[in-house]
């Protein structure tokens, strides 16, 4: 009688006395899985590890890539977000010309900050991780590129600007002439006239 096809051999299959114990070897590979069915939790067998191979992460250049890509995507398919948020635009804009370098030196800072806040409202409406990972890229280029102490000297150097009215005006300038200083008194020599002064 011809042996079956689905078996193997006798001569590639191990001897009996090894079989259990690489049967054993093999069970001892595979992890452990909880699976609940109902109310009932069932014990399973996965697949071996051997199976699972881990898939490496993307790099930085792929990770930024694909953020861009998606980001274009998101502003082709509104296009009046563009003109809205302007800063994201430029920033997407200048990935596409520069890269990584847009964002380590090419985008100022304010601008970063301005757009990192725009795509936080897009990502409100439209979750997405490649896109938070873009974000994760601007934060870290604005962690990076900003001094401690900027905030402070941009708030003390910037300039306010308010409308006021004609009577706070002209109290306003009233108080600033009152504290101007005297002028320094003339140096010491014969004193002239106030007729030959205004000669």
């Amino acid at each position: 009688m011809p042996a079956s096809p689905s078996r193997p051999s006798q001569a590639s299959r191990p001897p009996w006395p090894q079989r259990p114990l690489i049967w054993l070897r093999e069970l001892m590979r595979r992890p452990l899985v909880l699976e609940r069915r109902g109310l009932q939790i069932h014990v399973l067998l996965g697949p071996t590890r051997a199976a699972a191979v881990p898939v490496p992460p993307p790099n930085s250049g792929e990770a930024l890539r694909a953020g861009h890509a998606e980001l274009r995507a998101l502003l082709g398919r509104h296009p009046e977000v563009r003109h809205l948020m302007r800063h994201l635009g430029f920033v997407e804009q200048a990935i596409a010309r520069h890269g990584s370098r847009a964002l380590r030196r090419e985008v100022p800072v304010p601008v970063l900050r301005k757009a990192l806040q725009q795509l936080e409202l897009l990502l409100r409406d439209e979750p997405s991780a490649t896109l938070d990972e873009l974000r994760g890229r601007i934060e870290q280029a604005v962690a990076s590129r900003e001094r401690p102490g900027d905030d402070e000297a941009g708030a003390a150097g910037a300039v306010q600007v308010s409308e006021a009215s004609h009577s706070l005006f002209d109290e306003m300038e009233r108080s600033w002439t009152g504290q101007m200083p005297l002028p320094e008194a003339a140096p010491e020599g014969p004193e002239l006239a106030p007729s030959a002064a205004r000669a």
